[in-house]
């Protein structure tokens, strides 16, 4: 019996597969060993938007996730009719988040 070798379908930089080209073999290392040490480094630059947002994970890790006495009060608040929307606040809060974001 014989055992034929798989060859998987290589990704074209569309996501579109490429199955007539046959997978490209990864060149061994300086002195042919695949355990042989690494002689360079990769680089991971970040954009600056990803950095802000990462900053930003940071920080929102170190605060504690929510008031849970400011949670119960609106919650009784709504509950009894007592709260009312500052529908001015609200816009602007809204626009700001757009400006922030968009």
């Amino acid at each position: 019996m014989a055992i034929h070798s798989i060859q998987y379908p290589i990704l074209r930089g569309n996501g579109a597969m490429d199955l007539a080209a046959p997978a490209k073999a990864t060149p061994l290392p300086e002195g042919g060993r695949r355990d042989a040490p690494v002689t360079e480094i990769d680089r991971v630059q970040l954009t600056p938007e990803s950095a802000r947002l990462r900053r930003q994970l940071e920080t929102s890790e170190k605060e504690p996730p929510m008031n849970e006495a400011k949670i119960k009060a609106l919650r009784e608040a709504i509950a009894g009719g007592a709260y009312q929307v500052d529908s001015a606040r609200l816009a602007g809060k809204i626009l700001g988040f757009e400006e922030a974001f968009g």
